[in-house]
């Protein structure tokens, strides 16, 4: 740690020398000594970063996990505040919640956050933070503890997302499809699911390679995001089929959509086209989904056997 960031932890030169003590001044000295010993050994290797932050929001202290977290070292931090390291989107809410902390009405707070480091990476972090008051029970500094959740949020983006082509898997589609559909039967509006299947996909690998394929693949989820609205869901569900989850809007039907996916294909190139079902409900509801995407995949296939590269709809029953 530097001197600044360890400077809380320096004896009082005016104590007296120990010779100097009674038995019980000693005995109390010593474990004074101990409780200090072991805050230091505490704060130094704790697994989480560690700060106390003054009333402007300063550091006073931090501890080396906190260094690593933010990638600022102990000078740098303690010369800056936690507005210049806290995300601007994220910087409103941690000070509502520090207010509130501040008149008393809740104890401590926590909340995740993102943190600018100083390479310029935006990570997610969960802070907690409570109040550290003095003998007068005055707000004396702020004590927060910060947990890293970079591997965490990782690990949770890679369980519901297809790692080539960053979209939802068939588990991530499932779970904001549900939502989707509830949200849309509230609001009284019809949805619409098209079901993808490439046409000539494995001659393609067999003539040029996995690698191809695999671009192959981004492009055509490229080429989906692209022409799916906002609110849309668009996943790859495995292999070479994808899903487009989509509210029917008056300005633009999903089927027109489907369309011009389905001409963007046919000028991809290599042999690639789209054979393109698709199911409409006016009721959504959560629990028809599996029967949705069964919909979609016979339509789908219908339109594999009538020669490919075709848009076929399908009654939802």
């Amino acid at each position: 740690m530097s001197r600044q960031s360890h400077r809380h932890f320096s004896n009082n030169d005016n104590h007296r020398p120990v010779s100097d003590l009674s038995p019980m001044d000693k005995s109390m000295a010593a474990a004074l000594a101990l409780a200090q010993r072991r805050f230091e050994a505490t704060f130094l290797h704790a697994p989480v970063g560690i700060a106390h932050v003054g009333l402007d929001g300063r550091f006073l202290l931090v501890n080396p996990r906190f260094c690593a977290i933010s990638g600022y070292d102990a000078d740098t931090l303690i010369r800056t505040g936690f507005q210049q390291i806290t995300h601007p989107d994220d910087l409103n809410a941690d000070e509502a919640l520090l207010a509130r902390l501040n008149s008393g009405e809740i104890p401590r707070y926590s909340m995740e956050k993102r943190y600018v480091r100083a390479d310029g990476a935006i990570i997610w972090i969960n802070l907690t933070v409570a109040m550290a008051r003095d003998e007068a029970d005055q707000p004396e500094f702020y004590v927060a503890v910060i947990e890293d959740l970079s591997d965490l949020r990782q690990a949770s983006f890679e369980a519901v997302h297809d790692a080539l082509t960053g979209l939802l898997n068939r588990r991530g589609f499932a779970c904001r499809a549900r939502d989707m559909l509830a949200d849309a039967g509230r609001q009284g509006r019809s949805v619409s699911l098209l079901y993808v299947d490439l046409d000539g996909f494995k001659q393609l690998n067999d003539a040029f390679g996995h690698a191809a394929g695999d671009a192959c693949l981004v492009d055509v989820g490229q080429l989906l995001k692209d022409q799916a609205c906002p609110g849309d869901i668009v996943a790859r569900i495995g292999g070479d089929e994808f899903l487009l989850l989509a509210t029917e809007w008056d300005h633009q039907p999903v089927s027109d959509s489907a369309e011009a996916i389905r001409l963007a294909l046919a000028t991809y190139g290599m042999g690639i086209s789209g054979s393109f079902g698709i199911v409409t409900t006016d009721v959504p509801d959560p629990v028809d989904l599996d029967r949705l995407i069964a919909c979609a995949d016979d339509a789908m296939r219908t339109a594999k056997r009538a020669g490919k590269n075709r848009l076929c709809a399908a009654a939802f029953i």
